[in-house]
Formats: structure tokens, sequence, C-alpha cells
């Protein structure tokens, strides 16, 4: 793109759609997704210097019509009527309401289906004709209860300012394209998220994803966990079922980071299983089930405990339904919130394994390279 163009592109209040209606019958004019410089209407293009010559064209020999131009938090409604013109401009300053109808056999307390049809369809959760597809539901119930669980804790923080997100093994990162909906669609809350992943498929799925839906806040990149330097602070990090030690290293890199906000929602822990000291518990760990559920307890506990002795405050909650997942448990951590003794607590509780902890080795690294800059 041209330096004019991408500074014209910069200056757009980000238009994404356009709908004329005129003696019942409708258009529609799509933001084009590989130039925000222009419109869609099928094979057509438009671009947005010339449109409102092309309204006029459209309007001037209509006694009645309507016109609506939908940007990111605003929304222009034109009505045509004989001898006049009425305007009303919707800043929508004020967060969206919750559904209060929900999608049957949903929850739907925050993505309501109705209004984010355009973004549940390109994720595959909904059918043409506006329905959630059967099969689909929990996957539904799932991301609108991961909404929830961020609303808590960025309601209790009321930031003000605009927020920077990395999703740390993003996979196909519909969860982050539900929150990057929710964040500046519903809350009004403007953000930049940044997916990374160390798959290149799905990096082009999300980027194809992204296109599709014209955010142009958001940005992918194949990269390792660690290896990922970001260009300015990171607000919010992200990690949802990254395998084994790939949470710990979202957990060393949001820690390093310095980030507000830290949510992970941990996969397989296999890596110490065998190196916890259990003894104590041998009549029970003597039983497999019994062995691997409590290493998974000690695992994550020791995690929220590294959180809390580097000052944040860490609340554990049940993400979804043991039966939809075996690996629902998130934490959520909230900078700012020293302890006294929780180092203490950390390092009584480190004794008990064996060896190298993989949180402190992937934090060490980090410490290591940015040190030798």
């Amino acid at each position: 793109m041209p330096a004019d163009d991408r500074a014209q592109a910069e200056g757009e209040k980000n238009l994404q759609r356009v709908e004329i209606e005129l003696d019942d019958q409708k258009q529609v004019l799509q933001a084009d997704p590989e130039n925000p410089l222009y419109l869609l209407r099928g094979q057509e293009r438009i671009r947005l210097e010339n449109l409102a010559s092309f309204l006029e064209e459209k309007l001037i020999s209509q006694r009645e019509g309507r016109v609506k131009i939908e940007e990111r938090g605003n929304i222009i409604n034109l009505q045509l009527l004989p001898g006049e013109v009425k305007m009303t401009f919707d800043t929508r300053d004020q967060p969206a309401a919750r559904s209060k109808t929900p999608e049957p056999g949903t929850r739907q307390d925050f993505i309501p289906a109705a209004e984010a049809r355009d973004l549940l369809q390109t994720l595959g959760l909904m059918t043409p004709q506006g329905r959630i597809k059967a099969d689909r539901r929990r996957k539904f119930y799932q991301i609108d209860r991961f909404v929830e669980l961020i609303n808590e804790i960025l309601e209790e923080q009321s930031p003000t300012q605009p927020l920077t997100i990395l999703d740390c093994g993003c996979g196909k990162s519909y969860l982050s394209f539900v929150l990057n909906y929710w964040l500046t669609e519903r809350q009004r809350i403007p953000c930049r998220i940044i997916g990374i992943d160390s798959d290149p498929q799905v990096i082009d799925s999300s980027r194809n994803i992204q296109k599709k839906l014209g955010y142009h806040n958001m940005e992918f990149h194949q990269n390792e966990i660690v290896d990922f330097v970001p260009s300015s602070s990171v607000d919010m990090l992200l990690s949802l079922h990254a395998c084994d030690t790939a949470t710990d290293a979202a957990l060393a890199l949001g820690i390093h980071l310095q980030s507000r906000y830290i949510i992970t929602v941990p996969c397989c822990q296999a890596s110490l299983h065998d190196r916890i000291d259990l003894r104590p518990w041998e009549p029970i760990t003597k039983h497999g089930l019994f062995h691997n559920q409590l290493a998974d307890v000690f695992t994550d506990g020791l995690r929220a405990a590294a959180l809390e002795s580097y000052g944040y405050r860490v609340s554990v909650v049940e993400y979804v339904s043991p039966l939809d997942t075996p690996r629902n448990i998130m934490l959520r951590a909230v900078s700012g919130y020293p302890q006294p003794g929780s180092r203490k607590n950390y390092q009584q509780l480190r004794q008990k394994v064996a060896g190298e902890i993989p949180l402190e080795k992937y934090l060490q690294d980090l410490e290591y390279r940015n040190s030798s800059f």
C-alpha cells in the first residue's frame, strides 16, 4: 500500500459495513479485509473516498430509503423521507447491555448470537440461518464462559487505557477473536491482540479468519513462546491448554514482561509427576489415578504459589464443566498485590520437587537473554 494510502487508512475510523435499503431491496457493502480503504459489494470494489458520490447516485432519485453506516463503536442512520433527511448518530460510548434472551440450549450471557452473527459464522459455530450449530453448543458455552471470567477481573480493575493482549499458543485463536469482539464492540475498550504459535498452519488459519472479520487490530506470528519479543508492553497474557511446560513458558514470559494480567488454563502436566515427593500420602498415591490427580493439583498449586511470590493475586476457578474437559482449571493473576510470606511459602512447596522447576528455568533464560542485549 502506498505511503499516502497507509496514512489515510490509519486516519479512518475503521468503517465496517454500509447498508442501503431502497424499494424493499437491500444492498450491503462490507469492508475489504485486504485493504481498509475499500468496500466490497459482491465483486465490485468501492474506494472509501468515493462512498459519498456512490450514495448520492443511489439516493438522488428516491423519495424514501434508509442508509446505515457502521464503524467500530459507532452507527450512523440516515432516513430519507419526502422533503427531508433525518440522521441519528450513536456513539455507543457505554458498554452494550448483556443479552436477556439466551439462544436455546446455551447460556449466552455475554456473546449474543444475533449481534455476533458475522463472528460466529466465520468461526463455524453458527449456521447460515443464524442458529448455533447443535454440535457446537458446548463450544459456544465455553467461549461465553471465557469472556465472563475475563470480564470479572477487567470490571474490578476498570481499565481506561487500550489493552495489549498476548495469546501464547493461540491455536486457531477462537477465544482471541471472541475476546476482541467483546472488548471492542461490546465494552468499547480499544485493544491490540497478538497471537503466537509454533504451528504455521494454525497461524495461517488465524490470519485468514482475521481478514474475513476485518479485525485490523489483531496480528499473528509463528513463534516459540520464550523466543517472542513484543514491540511494546503487554497488559494481558493468555495461555489456554498449552501442553505441559508450554504453560510454564507462558507464565514465565508474563512475569518477565510484568504483565498486569496473566490468565492460564493448564493442559497436561507430566513434567513434575514423578519428581514430586508424595510419600506422606503413599496410602493414597499407591493408586495410579489418585497419584496423577494429586500430582496435577500440586503442579498447578505450585504455579499459583510462584505467581503469588512475584506479587500477583491469584484466583483459581473452574473454567468449564469437567464433562467438557478434565483440564478445566483457570488461574487468573493480577499484579500489584504483594503478600507477606508468599516467597517463603513457594520455597517450601518447591522443596517437595526434585530437580529443576520448568517455570524457574524459563525465567532464568528470559533474564539471561535480556541481560545479553
